[in-house]
Order: structure tokens, then sequence, then C-alpha cells
């Protein structure tokens, strides 16, 4: 996606700005954000990890009064309100956050050539506060907008060091546009995401193409099986190995997330958990779901 940005009122430069690096690399500065009011915005993480949510709420607020340029402590107390139920107030915090990030993106920034690399430290607030508005907007049914921010993740890192392109084919199923599926899988070709891998054999089977379909469904298969079990139950059952934040590659816990998150476009798609049966068991060829 390229676009060009309009012009906005940049943030104030001497505490808040976007500076070229390289040629279409650019980094966040923080011009006063000391190591002191990191460890600060650190306690208040601390505390929200602890479950002392309004302690954590308070530290937030503070630091935001203090620093109002400050987008990591925006994206936590996003975080917090969240956790507790405050969804639109979350919403709101997230926009707030990543406006005050793109207010400081100049006339000539374009999406699809500039980059902001999750490898410059300082580009990781605004990133990782953008991917928490996306998905904040994709669980409140706004799928629309949350891929315009998704596919923005991924133009300006490519690399998608946060997983934003799982999350685009998320959202391109959901507005049953399996063809833009396919251009994501094409986009990271071998890429190792369950969602992409077995992402591209739902969009070829949604399309009718089944003996392209059967032919990613076996290298699905050889390379994460899991999955392709996990799909073909009759109960899906949490594995007691499964532990928050954490995923075994290849493991039951990644087969189950898969199927909590995508499932329901697999069931949703007449014929598609039966496919996956007839091919685990070896019972159709590709050649024959040709025909």
């Amino acid at each position: 996606m390229t676009a060009k940005r309009k012009s906005t009122q940049s943030a104030p430069e001497e505490f808040f700005q976007l500076r070229q690096v390289e040629e279409h690399e650019w980094e966040f500065v923080h011009a006063r954000l000391s190591s002191e009011v990191h460890d600060e915005l650190d306690r208040a993480i601390e505390l929200m990890h602890a479950g002392q949510l309004r302690d954590a709420e308070k530290g937030f607020w503070r630091l935001i009064g203090r620093f109002p340029e400050f987008i990591d402590a925006y994206h936590h107390l996003a975080m917090v309100l969240s956790a507790t139920g405050r969804e639109q107030e979350a919403l709101l915090i997230w926009q707030t956050a990543v406006d005050r990030g793109l207010k400081c993106f100049p006339e000539d920034f374009y999406f699809g050539r500039d980059l902001l690399p999750w490898g410059c430290l300082d580009n990781r607030p605004f990133l990782r506060a953008y991917h928490g508005l996306g998905l904040e907007h994709r669980d409140r049914g706004h799928v629309e907008e949350a891929l315009v921010i998704f596919n923005r993740m991924l133009a300006l890192n490519p690399s998608d060091n946060q997983g934003a392109r799982a999350l685009a084919v998320d959202c391109y199923f959901r507005l049953k546009q399996p063809q833009d599926v396919l251009s994501v899988c094409d986009r990271y070709p071998d890429d190792g995401m369950e969602d992409l891998v077995y992402g591209k054999v739902l969009a070829l089977y949604q399309l009718q193409h089944k003996e392209e379909a059967a032919n990613a469904l076996q290298e699905a298969i050889e390379f994460l099986p899991l999955v392709a079990k996990e799909l073909t139950k009759k109960q899906h059952r949490r594995p007691r190995s499964m532990m928050p934040g954490y995923v075994t590659h290849g493991g039951a816990d990644q087969a189950y997330s898969y199927w909590q998150e995508q499932g329901q476009h697999w069931k949703n798609t007449a014929g598609a958990i039966d496919f996956v049966k007839r091919n685990t068991c070896g019972e159709v060829s590709p050649d024959r779901l040709a025909n």
C-alpha cells in the first residue's frame, strides 16, 4: 500500500519528533524522557503484571499528565482499561497515542516507501500502540478500520515483528476476501506462522482451487501437523501445557490457539473441515480433488 499522508500540525519539536536516520528510514526522538522516567513506567508496568491494576492505572495517568508525548504510557494505560472492561475508553486512549505519533510524520512521508523499523527501539512504542488500536477495532467489529491499520503496519515495518500479517489475514477472511489472503501469503512465501500456512489452504479452498489447496494442505501438515489434527476434532480442549503469553511452535497449544482464533473461518466454509479430514487420512489425492 502506498499512500501520501495529508499535512498535519507537528508535535512540539523540543519534546517529540520523527527524525530520518537512513534513506527512507525514520525513528522517533523523545527529548525529555529520561531513564528515570522510563524506570517509573517500568514500575507501573510491574504493578499491571502483578494484577494491581488500579495502582498501575494511576501511575500511567501521572506519567501522561507530566509527559503528554509519552506514547508507551498511553499504550499501557489502554491495556489496563481494556482489561477492566472499559473498551471504549481504551480505544480512545490508543487513538490518542497513535494520533500523537502520526502528527510527527512529515508531509512527504509515504506509506509503502518510508519505514519505521522495529529495530529502532524508540519506534516500538508507536508500533505497539498502533497494534493495540488495530486489535481493539477488530475485536469491536470495525474490521475495515483494523485492516487499514494492519496493512499500514506492514508498510511501515515489512519484517513484521508483531504479527500484523496474521491479523490482516484474519480481517480478509472476515471480509470474505480470500484472494487478498493469498496476496499476504505471497508477500511472505516462506512464512512459518500457522495463520498464513493454513490460511493459504483455506483461501485456496474458498476460491475452489482444490488441487492447489490439497497441495498446500499437505505442505501445511508436514510443517504443522497438530493444527490439522485440531481442525478435525469434534471437541476442542485447552491443553494442560498451555501458558498465557507463550506458544510452543508445533505444539498442541499452538494448534489450540489457532482453532480459537481462526476456527470460525473454517467452520463457516462449507466442506472445509471435511476437506482436511479426507486429506489428513489420505483418502483423496490432490489430482482427484481437482475434478
